[in-house]
């Protein structure tokens, strides 16, 4: 009985943040942010071919 407990405050808990997550739309900031990061990396690499 205590391990469905603990099941069910986990599953709970992982609805709550994805609801969060949804609501404020943070994966969309996260990749936002993450965004200028990648783009330097990804310029600054040498390239084979002309684009």
């Amino acid at each position: 009985m205590k391990a469905l407990i603990i099941v069910a405050v986990v599953l709970i808990a992982l609805f709550l943040f994805v609801v969060a997550v949804y609501w404020f739309n943070l994966d969309t900031k996260l990749v936002k942010a993450l965004e200028k990061i990648m783009m330097k990396h990804y310029d600054d690499m040498e390239r084979d071919h002309r684009l």
